[in-house]
C-alpha cells in the first residue's frame, strides 16, 4: 500500500463521517413524528458541505504519485478535512434535543461556523500551495482569489444576521464550488 493509500483511508473515514451526519440531519426533517421549520439557508449550507466533502474527496486523487508526504502536509490536511467534518456537524445536532426550528439553529451556531469557515480558508490554502509544491502543479491563482473573497465573507458571516447576506453568501459558496468542480476537470481528476 502506497503512502498516498494509507493517507487516502484515514481521510476518506473522515469525510465518510461528515456524509453520515449530514444525511443523518437531512433524515431527521423528513422524519414525519418530527415538526421541523425548515430554512432554505441551512439547507443550502447542507447541500454545499456535501458537495465540498466529494470535491475535496476527488480533489485528493492529484497527490496519487506522490511517494511522501511531509509532516507539515500531513497534519494540515488531517486539519482541513477536520474542520469541514466539524462545520458539517454544526449544521446538525450531534446529541441533545431535537432541531424543531432550522433558522433558530443556524443562527445561533453562525459564529462558529464561520469561524470553523475562516479555519477552513486557511488550511485549503496552505493546502493549494504544499499541493503544488508536492506535485510540480501550479498554483491556482483563481482558488487564492476565492479564499480570499470568502475569507473576507466568513469574517462578515460571524456577526451579520441579514438574510439577505446569507442567502447570497451560501450561493457564491456554491457558486465557488462549482469553480472548484471545473478546476478538477482541468487538471484531468473528473473529465
Amino acid at each position: 500500500m502506497t503512502i498516498f493509500e494509507h493517507v487516502s483511508v484515514f481521510i476518506s473515514i473522515i469525510l465518510g463521517l461528515g456524509v453520515v451526519h449530514l444525511l443523518g440531519g437531512v433524515s431527521l426533517i423528513l422524519d414525519t413524528r418530527v415538526r421541523t421549520r425548515v430554512y432554505a439557508v441551512h439547507l443550502a449550507w447542507t447541500f454545499n458541505m456535501l458537495l465540498l466533502i466529494v470535491l475535496a474527496w476527488l480533489g485528493n486523487f492529484v497527490l496519487a504519485p506522490i511517494t511522501e508526504f511531509s509532516a507539515l502536509h500531513f497534519f494540515n490536511l488531517l486539519a482541513y478535512f477536520m474542520v469541514i467534518y466539524l462545520m458539517s456537524g454544526l449544521l446538525y445536532p450531534v446529541r441533545g434535543e431535537e432541531v424543531t426550528d432550522f433558522k433558530e439553529h443556524f443562527h445561533s451556531n453562525r459564529p462558529r461556523f464561520f469561524t470553523l469557515g475562516i479555519l477552513f480558508v486557511t488550511t485549503d490554502a496552505v493546502d493549494g500551495v504544499l499541493e503544488a509544491r508536492a506535485t510540480g502543479l501550479d498554483l491556482n491563482p483563481f482558488q487564492f482569489g476565492q479564499l480570499a473573497i470568502f475569507l473576507a465573507l466568513f469574517v462578515i458571516g460571524i456577526r451579520n444576521e441579514s438574510e439577505g447576506f446569507h442567502r447570497a453568501l451560501v450561493v457564491l459558496f456554491f457558486l465557488g464550488m462549482l469553480g472548484f468542480l471545473y478546476s478538477l476537470t482541468q487538471i484531468g481528476i473528473v473529465t
